[in-house]
């Protein structure tokens, strides 16, 4: 019986440790389950800074205070042109766009926590972080729109700016100027270096050659190299206001390129008349009459542009005659234009591109325009179809003798005509055609004239005769 019962005990005492080991088993899962679910493993570092048994928002501000230091360092980059010239500029790294991954780092934290496995396999996971330890960096990269910003400090007016190739007249013929290479910061170079090493403190800028967009062979592609027609008109320098518009105009359509098939607007190319564009105010043709307006004067300027086509012969596809006749051209040979209302297009209807040259002198403009030649020579012909006179308009003056007059304004007389367009070949007549036919109107002849009646001579004086 003592056998038995000693039997016993050592059963009960074997059922009691296992209910003891299982209550330990029990508290040590539910502890471990609980650091597993709130703090992370130890032995688990952040640039060897120990994180262990610490919260995911412990870990999270400690990460803010790392990219805090990091973003208050200082970096010197440096540019030298290889002459003397050196640029230095200080910048935090802030100020140059780094900035920390934190969402990559704090995501790979917080994975440890969302470990989807059973429980074993979480706490085998977790313990073996413990067991190995587990060293994370923090990892810095570069905003490169914040940092090319910050690198507009350098001085780029001292590098050289690249030139295309371009037409230019000298002396009546044209030449093509040859393009030259120019230099600009490579900032994606250094961009690249300091994001492969985040931990640079100092660093060069250097530079790149850029090539110019427009090339001289590229030029010489376009059959450009010859003058193929020619016309000037001349204008009064004493309208300082006229003369000045006639110039900006000219200045502002030279060096146009028209290529094969591209049309040409004069409004589209001149652009709107303001004062705030330079131009000024001066006489213009407004329905039928003369008045001033800002701009006048560019009439001539479309005019003589108009000419220099037609004798190239292109295809003129909108033009428009004045109200009233111009003195710079013959009859049908003027082109009118006015913003939003009238302009002037032709398009470039050969098989090479065109240079479009303009000058305006002291007291005349002229179009040349330079392509490649064909065999081809213009004659125009203006002829007057009718003729009305000016109405003569009579101004009393009371303050002017009868008898005399004095001419205030000449007026316009009134045209219809047209302009006929012959076209040689090897001086062959290939082709007539009327160009256009025109209407122009007439403004009075105002004539002054006096009523005032003039006063009779006083009779010779009498002389009474003296005796002696």
């Amino acid at each position: 019986m003592r056998y038995i019962s000693s039997k016993r005990v050592i059963i009960i005492l074997f059922i009691f440790l296992l209910i003891l080991i299982a209550l330990f088993i029990r508290n040590y899962t539910v502890n471990l389950i609980g650091r597993m679910n709130n703090y992370l493993p130890n032995n688990l570092y952040i640039n060897d800074i120990h994180i262990g048994n610490k919260t995911l928002a412990e870990a999270e501000e400690l990460i803010k205070i790392l990219e805090a230091v990091k973003l208050d360092k200082e970096i010197v980059i440096t540019y030298e042109d290889g002459k003397g010239y050196v640029e230095n500029h200080s910048f935090t790294y802030g100020e140059l766009g780094y900035f920390a991954e934190k969402k990559v780092l704090m995501d790979e934290l917080t994975s440890i926590f969302d470990n989807k496995g059973n429980i074993f396999k979480r706490i085998w996971q977790y313990k073996s972080i413990e067991r190995s330890a587990r060293n994370y960096t923090l990892k810095f990269n570069i905003d490169y729109n914040r940092f090319a910003k910050a690198l507009n400090v350098f001085d780029s007016s001292k590098l050289q700016k690249p030139i295309n190739a371009k037409y230019a007249v000298v002396k009546g013929k044209i030449v093509i100027v040859k393009e030259e290479i120019g230099y600009m910061f490579d900032k994606q170079a250094l961009y690249n270096k300091l994001v492969a090493d985040t931990s640079l403190n100092a660093a060069k800028l250097q530079v790149k050659a850029v090539n110019p967009s427009i090339t001289a062979a590229q030029l010489a592609k376009q059959g450009i190299k010859e003058k193929i027609s020619e016309f000037t008109t001349r204008f009064d320098a004493g309208n300082a206001s006229r003369s000045s518009n006639i110039r900006l105009a000219a200045k502002i359509i030279n060096g146009t390129v028209l290529a094969p098939g591209e049309v040409f607007s004069f409004n589209t190319i001149v652009g709107e008349r303001t004062l705030e564009r330079g131009f000024k105010e001066a006489g213009v043709y407004m329905n039928g009459k003369v008045d001033t307006g800002i701009g006048g004067g560019i009439c001539q300027v479309s005019t003589t542009l108009y000419n220099a086509v037609l004798y190239a012969d292109l295809h003129v596809l909108e033009r428009y005659n004045h109200s009233l006749t111009v003195p710079y051209v013959p009859l049908s040979r003027d082109a009118a234009v006015s913003w939003g209302l009238q302009d002037f297009r032709f398009v470039n209807n050969t098989d090479y591109h065109i240079y479009i040259y303009a000058s305006a002198s002291k007291s005349s403009i002229t179009f040349a325009l330079f392509s490649t030649k064909s065999n081809k020579t213009v004659d125009l012909i203006s002829t007057t179809i009718s003729k009305i006179k000016a109405p003569v308009l009579y101004k009393d003056d009371a303050s002017l003798e009868v008898g005399k007059q004095l001419v205030e304004d000449s007026g316009h007389d009134g045209f219809e005509s047209q302009l006929v367009k012959k076209v040689y070949v090897n001086s062959k007549l290939v082709n007539t055609g009327i160009v256009s036919k025109d209407k122009y109107g007439t403004t009075s002849k105002i004539v002054i004239r006096g009523t005032k009646l003039s006063e009779p001579e006083p009779p010779p004086p009498y002389y009474f005769p003296i005796y002696e």
